[in-house]
Order: structure tokens, then sequence, then C-alpha cells
């Protein structure tokens, strides 16, 4: 059983609560946070000095530089994690006087919105529900206009008989429609093409399956009377990720009669699910937790769909940075033609050079709140904590890598051009490391993969990366590795993480693919998110190298047992040590692989047991 609108059978599914914060949970945060910092600067300090192998540099150096790099990434986090701020909900803005100053001569008026619905390639069933859900927002104020635009990227106009009428569904709705020529700057130039030919004060902006509650206005416009406002972000919510399925039933779907007798054997096998969230796209714990802290160094960046942006600064930014443009081409210009006319040229660039307010770029959400972060007028943002909108997550693992590729290689992208914002003129030092902790996620592969094939090099070279596993080692190593578990959770503040920590180590693939588009292809590509399941028998190109490790890993072991039983093994502990870590790695990566092979049959199973279990609870 399984449908084009699978989704519409979690229709009824409830968002989660935003956490509660919480005194004394802050506060033991913040003294174990503190007792890990300092275990883990001995740690290291002791591991330097008492435990590099300097006959084996060429394994030992890395290891102990990964170590590092880790633990860096750890004080980020911590950084991040210190403080919180959340704003008290405000009743909805009426008068644009609310929400900016006015001169003398300007009257004031009821505020107008602007919702801007972006579509490429989706089905026309999933915009019409955004559409739908979009008709249902409201407000208090009769006099306030609500203004749902919908911005075709898809040339569905109605010109071409093989593609949906888009334009025809916007006149059934009564909407207005904006299509383009060309499809330049990606999601960005789609919605510069719709922001001249409107004129809302706040804009809503949606992806084409971003469907919007009765109450998304009411609880974020109020945020707006801080006239520096520029950005309210709310968490984007997947309603849609995929129930799982009794591990009997998966067993059996997988491995026909042998895995159905296995299911019978096997104890709990039908209460055990499997294949929850399978592929680690629930992004609860990134909204509710990590964007949200950042609300108290004014760092939290827009993510685009399910945020609310305020068009005078979207506008002014365009002005800056357009003002910019031209004057570094008439710089560049004079070099060669010193007697140039500066005043005819610069018209010309000013007809020619279009204003951009969102920056044409594959992340121009992030890349467009650096340049809000970083602008004189110092500008803020919130991530609003209230879930108030539902997406659909992407259903197949080729999806799911293509749409965490593009994050990682705009992010990359940005890393390493004149907007890193560790650079960047007019950011504070709370929004830098904010912004570090969201790069140094995206290198950590350059240390993760270390850590995944040191006992893999161990096993087969029988030399260990330390001088000795030796009693000092483990009494040191053991603490900074339980603190660190402590300080994840509470800091967390009960948030599940493992899944979200098994495919960021086991993601080290897409980043380093991610690393080597941008460093040495030198180019990035805008992949649109199908919203669609479409699933692929590919998967291998993208676990390939975890498949690699599983082999090496287990023929190294063997041949390690081999030379225990032989007795000729040169350091038991070292072998003892690095089989700990080797299963440590098959936890981490394992889902990933097996999130590789979750395929329609398993995804038809996910959806007729949650269809079960709803008929069995009414």
């Amino acid at each position: 059983m399984i449908t084009e609108k699978y989704y519409r059978i979690f229709e009824d599914r409830q968002a989660y609560e935003p956490s509660k914060f919480n005194l004394w949970k802050d506060s033991l945060f913040q003294i174990v946070s503190i007792v890990f910092i300092f275990v883990g600067f001995d740690y290291l300090y002791w591991r330097w000095n008492h435990s590099i192998n300097w006959d084996a540099t060429w394994i030992s150096i890395p290891l102990y530089f990964a170590e590092m790099m880790a633990f860096i990434g750890s004080i980020l986090t911590i950084i991040n994690y210190w403080t919180h701020k959340d704003l008290p909900l405000s009743k909805p803005v009426h008068y644009l006087s609310e929400i900016e100053d006015l001169s003398p001569e300007e009257a004031d008026r009821p505020i107008k919105i602007d919702l801007y619905i972006t579509t490429y390639n989706e089905d026309l069933a999933i915009v019409e529900d955004t559409i739908r859900d979009a008709k249902k927002v409201t407000y208090p104020y009769d006099d306030v206009v609500i203004n749902i635009c919908l911005l075709d990227d898809g040339h569905r106009d109605g010109t071409n008989p093989d593609k949906e009428n888009f334009k025809a569904l916007a006149l059934k709705y009564d909407i207005n429609y904006f299509v383009r020529d060309n499809n330049i700057g990606f999601k960005a130039g789609n919605m510069n093409n719709a922001f001249y030919q409107t004129d809302g004060d706040l804009i809503v902006i949606l992806d084409a399956d971003t469907r919007l509650f009765p109450n998304f206005l009411n609880h974020t416009t109020g945020y707006f009377r801080n006239k520096k406002m520029a950005w309210v972000q709310t968490p984007q919510w997947f309603y849609d990720i995929p129930a799982g399925v009794p591990f009997n039933e998966y067993l059996e779907v997988k491995y026909g009669k042998i895995g159905k007798i296995t299911g019978k054997i096997i104890p709990f096998s039908k209460s055990y699910l499997i294949g929850k969230n399978v592929f680690g796209t629930d992004p609860e714990l990134f909204y509710d937790v990590i964007l949200r802290h950042r609300n108290a160094a004014n760092a939290a960046f827009s993510c685009g769909a399910g945020s609310l942006q305020r068009r005078k600064a979207l506008s002014e930014l365009a002005i800056k940075e357009k003002h910019e443009i031209i004057a570094k081409k008439i710089k560049a210009i004079k070099k060669k033609q010193p007697k140039i006319d500066q005043d005819a040229i610069k018209q010309k660039l000013n007809k020619e050079i279009p204003l951009r307010p969102f920056v044409h770029h594959i992340s121009e959400d992030i890349l467009t709140s650096i340049l809000l972060h970083s602008d004189p007028e110092k500008w803020q943002s919130y991530q609003h904590p209230i879930v108030e909108c539902k997406m659909l997550s992407p259903q197949s693992f080729d999806i799911f890598i293509k749409q965490f590729s593009r994050y990682a290689e705009g992010t990359i992208d940005i890393t390493f051009s004149k907007h890193n914002p560790l650079f960047k003129k007019g950011m504070t030092l709370r929004q830098r490391l904010a912004y570090l902790e969201t790069i140094w996620s995206y290198l950590s592969p350059l240390w993760l993969l270390i850590f995944v094939l040191y006992p893999i090099v161990f096993f087969f070279t029988l030399i260990p990366p330390l001088k000795a596993f030796s009693f000092d080692f483990f009494v040191r190593i053991v603490p900074f590795l339980m603190l660190n578990v402590i300080v994840t959770a509470v800091g967390n503040w009960g948030k599940p993480t493992k899944r979200p920590e098994q495919f960021y180590q086991a993601g080290f693939w897409y980043k380093l693919q991610a690393l080597y588009k941008v460093l040495i292809k030198g180019k990035v590509k805008f992949n649109v998110t199908s919203k669609s399941v479409k699933y692929s028998q590919s998967n291998l190109k993208h676990v390939w190298p975890h498949l690699a490790i599983f082999i090496l890993t287990f023929l190294g072991i063997c041949y390690n047992l081999y030379l225990v039983y032989k007795g000729s093994h040169p350091s038991y502990s070292a072998f003892f040590a690095n089989i700990f870590w080797s299963v440590f790695t098959f936890y981490l990566i394992s889902p990933f692989v097996r999130a590789a092979y979750w395929n329609e049959k398993l995804f038809k199973k996910s959806l007729e047991h949650y269809l079960k279990q709803k008929t069995k609870n009414k």
C-alpha cells in the first residue's frame, strides 16, 4: 500500500513542544562543561608529552590532530550552549509605525504581509496543499493585507501542455502568480523576481511543501516591534518521518522466508521498531536546541522556509551590496583606463546591475544572514521556539544525500569566500564563534576519517599510535569520554541525540565530496530537494567507503585474532582497545549504511504499520 500522497496519513501528527529552560539544568551544564574542558586539556597535554609514538609519527600525529580538532568542536558547542535567550510572545502588529520609524510626512497605515511560496519541480498536489493552508492563516486585523504569491521557477504557466498548469492553480485560489524567463540565482533569484513586484512590509518564505499553521503570523509578527529585528525563523518540522517497521517484518521483507523464521525466534522482534527516522533528518535538535541557543549571541541564522523577513532590511542590504559592486568595478576599470568618465560608467553600471535583496547563492539563506548580521545597522535575528508549520522530509537516501550535500557545499563555499563570518567586518565575537561551530561541523571529515581509519591501520601494520595503551592512558581517556557524553546529554535538554550523532559521524563521505567540489573543482550546483518518493538502486556510490571500512576492519580483526592464537601479537592491550573503538565505529556508521538500502517495500511496510496502529488506537 503506497500512494502518491502518502503523507496524508500523517495529517494528525502533533508537533513537539519546545523545551523549557531550567536554571538548575543550565547550571549543571556549565559546571560539567568546565570540568570537561579541564579534563580535556589535561588529557591532550598528557597525550602529547607521554603517549605520542615518535617512532610512527605518520599515524600518531594525525590521530592527535583528530583528537584536538574534535575537542575544539566540543568547546565551540559549549560556548554556543552556554546561555540562552527566549523572548516573550507579544500580540500581532497592526500598523507600520509599530515596526518602523516613520518620517514626519509619511502617513501611518496597516502593515502589509507577503507569503512567498517558492516552487520549481514539485507536484501540483503538494503545492496545492501548501496554498490551502496558507489561505487558512488568521490575523486579528481585517485591514491588514495578506498577499499570497506563487513563485513558479518551473515555467508551468500553461504554455507547455506536458506540464501541470500552476498558473491555473493560482487563479483557482485567487493568489498572485510570478514566473520568469530564466532560473538565474536559483531560489534567491526566484524570490528577487517577486520582491520588487510586491510591497509587503514583512515577507514569509515558504518552500513548496511548507504548510503553515493558522497562528503562524499571530505568533511571529510581534517580534518586529523591535525595529532592528531583520528576520524570525520558525522550526522546520518534518511530520512525515517514517513510523518504522517491527523488526520481525523488516527481516521478512529483506530476507524472505529465512527472515520470517528468524523474526519468530528473536525475542521482542514484534515490538522493536526499525527504520524510524531512517535518514537522520529530524531537525528537532537543530531548531529547538542548537539554533535556539544562538539567540543569546544574536547569531540564529535564517534557514529560508518557515521564516519571516523584514522588507526594509533586505532592501537596504540590496542597495549597499549594489553600491559595493559598482565601486569595485569602477576601481578595476580605472586601473586599466585612468581617464574614464566615472559618472557615465557609474550610471551605466547602475542600470546593468540588478538589486538583489536575496543573495544569489546555493545557501542564500545563511549568506544573507551573515550579510545582515555584519551590517552596520546591527540587524537582529530570532529563532522562534514554537513549531508553526510542517514540511515533508527526504524519503529516499539519494534525496537525503543531495539535500545535505547542498548544505555542506554552500557552507564550505561561504567559508572560503570573502564572506567568511570569521573575518567579516561588523561581526561580534559571539557571532563569529557561533558561525564557526557551523563551519567546523562541515570541516569535520578531515579528522573524523582519521578516527575511522586508524584501527584498520593498526590491525594491518601492528604499529600502535600510542607508546602503550597503559593504565595512565585509560585513567585519563575514560573520564574524558564519559564527561563528553554527560555534557552532550545535559546540553541537549534530554533531546534524542543518537541518530543525529550517528549521521554526523557517518556523513564524512558526502562532506569530503563537498570539500572536493568547492576547493578542487571550484564550482557547486544547486540541487532542488525532491518531494516525491523515488528510490534509487545506485546508493552504493554513497556508502562504498563505509562498506570498505566494515570489510577491512573485519579482516583486520581476524588477522589479529590469528596472531593472538599463535601467541605472536605484539600488543594485546592495543588490540583490544582497537576492537572496542571498531565496535563503536560500527555503531556510528551502520545506520547510515542501513538507510542506503531502505527501499520502497520497507517504506510501504512502515506506512501499513502506522495505519494499523492508528486504527488500533481509535
